[in-house]
């Protein structure tokens, strides 16, 4: 029996050959309905073996059925008469994903105004700038890292246990922040809690929606990612009139309520679809498993995916201060505004990206973006006016959000769903040692206000990232696995 691939579109009907394997796949015309004990089954393995394991009232109840067909709202057929709730009901866990990216991602975006902030108040204690940029990259570095604990924590028990333990953990994090007054403060609050807080509902928001879509998956990830780009988009503007209206600390206690109220309305309604009909999926459960590390395709996946964790966020935790230093304008101002530009082009690039991936392939799309990333930072690298920062923010806003986008596709179809999991525990564990880094490292390359070592660095991790995409596509041209393309 083929393995059921919700990752798949609906052109690619073709047996590839992954050593993570990719068995004959075949089509149906028509959905048999099964025995309720045949639909309980097959979907507890499937949503297990996705690290999302439902509470017992959660989980379908052939009673619910009355022996009647599939509901009028499901839309979503897999392989071999696989067929999925989806409807009303998928919308809304594609808008709880959205809400979640968009308070604890889209935080990521406008970092840079927080830090340009820290930078005075600790600068003048003393602190170098990659001292102060330490506590983002202790954020984003536990948002990929802690996902080796956050992983076998869903396994257990469950996604809405984790969903609701991100939700308290992230937001108490950034409201104990609001009271530190020394940098270590701010290391276990901001950066490590919150950190904590961002991995356990990034990890849900990126494993839930693709189970609701199959034709089109790339668009409704696109959309729970384009959050981050909207969110930083209106929080460049509402957080520098907020900071100066009431100041930095009410600043974070506000956005602390904020997140919670978003992250809390995703628990309530996120979560796995109920399998209706078809034969059982065939997955299993494993959270990590190394034996995906032997396929070569994945390997030049994972180290592209390690290149991507040192290159997203410099310019979020720069450019303000670039455009205070070198172009003269107002960090908090002008900066947040640019950070809001890049933030809009990135929301809208996300869900662009996320159509041509289902439409062109996941892997030739995203091998152009980081690409057209990487020289997109040499217009940053020589801007000397307002305009050309605003030309930069949007070019590579638009590109830059691929990885998040596609990261789920790829994965799936390099190892196959039965693997999705583990690859991407392991896809976001080789993106902690960049994030934790990169941002000491940027800062440590800017002291004495000299940029460009730092936008080079950046631009550099992008284009090599993007030519090992180009080989990982020729690699699975000559291996003829085209669906991961």
């Amino acid at each position: 029996m083929g393995k059921f691939n919700p990752f798949r579109s609906d052109k690619d009907n073709q047996t590839t050959d992954s050593n993570a394997g990719f068995p004959a796949e075949k089509e149906k015309g028509h959905h048999n309905k099964r025995p309720s004990s045949s639909r309980r089954s097959s979907y507890e393995s499937a949503t297990q073996g996705n690290g999302v394991v439902l509470a017992k009232n959660e989980r379908y109840d052939a009673a619910h059925d009355h022996g009647h067909g599939r509901p009028s709202s499901v839309n979503a057929a897999f392989d071999d008469g696989v067929v999925m709730e989806s409807g009303f009901r998928g919308y809304l866990v594609v808008f709880g994903g959205f809400l979640i990216i968009m308070a604890a991602i889209g935080y990521v975006s406008i970092y840079g105004i927080f830090q340009a902030k820290y930078n005075d108040i600790y600068g003048a204690k003393g602190q170098s700038p990659s001292n102060v940029s330490f506590v983002g990259s202790l954020a984003v570095g536990f948002q990929f890292g802690f996902t080796i604990i956050s992983g076998p924590l869903m396994n257990k028990f469950g996604h809405k246990v984790i969903l609701w333990s991100g939700t308290v953990i992230g937001s108490l994090g950034l409201l104990l922040a609001s009271w530190g007054t020394e940098l270590w403060h701010l290391y276990l609050t901001q950066g490590v809690m919150f950190g904590i807080g961002v991995s356990l509902l990034n990890l849900a928001a990126t494993a839930i929606p693709p189970l609701w879509y199959d034709k089109h998956r790339g668009l409704a990830m696109g959309i729970c990612f384009s959050g981050a780009g909207i969110g930083g988009l209106a929080f460049g503007f509402i957080i520098p009139a907020l900071i100066d209206s009431v100041g930095l600390y009410w600043t974070l206690r506000i956005y602390a309520i904020f997140h919670f109220v978003c992250t809390a309305f995703a628990s309530i309604v996120m979560r796995a679809p109920r399998q209706l009909s078809g034969p059982p999926l065939d997955t299993h459960k494993d959270t990590v498993n190394l034996e995906i590390l032997k396929d070569p395709g994945f390997m030049l996946w994972f180290f592209s995916a390690a290149l991507f964790g040192f290159a997203y966020i410099v310019p979020f935790g720069y450019v303000p201060s670039f455009a205070k230093d070198v172009v003269n304008l107002d960090a908090n101002v002008q900066g947040g505004q640019l950070l809001s530009i890049m933030s809009a082009a990135n929301a809208v690039g996300r869900v662009i990206i996320g159509v041509a991936g289902d439409r062109l392939g996941a892997i030739r799309v995203a091998a152009f973006t980081f690409l057209a990333t990487g020289a997109s930072c040499f217009i940053w690298m020589f801007a000397e006016s307002h305009g050309a920062l605003i030309g930069f923010s949007v070019m590579y806003g638009f590109f830059s959000g691929s990885f998040f986008t596609l990261v789920a596709s790829i994965t799936a179809n390099i190892v196959g769903l039965t693997n999705l999991g583990a690859g991407l525990t392991v896809i976001f564990l080789t993106n902690t040692p960049g994030n934790l880094f990169t941002l000491p490292i940027a800062g440590k390359l800017v002291e004495g206000i000299d940029y460009k070592k730092a936008i080079g660095y950046n631009a550099a991790m992008y284009l090599v990232g993007g030519l090992l995409l180009v080989v990982l596509m020729v690699y699975h041209s000559r291996t003829k696995r085209s669906k991961a393309l």
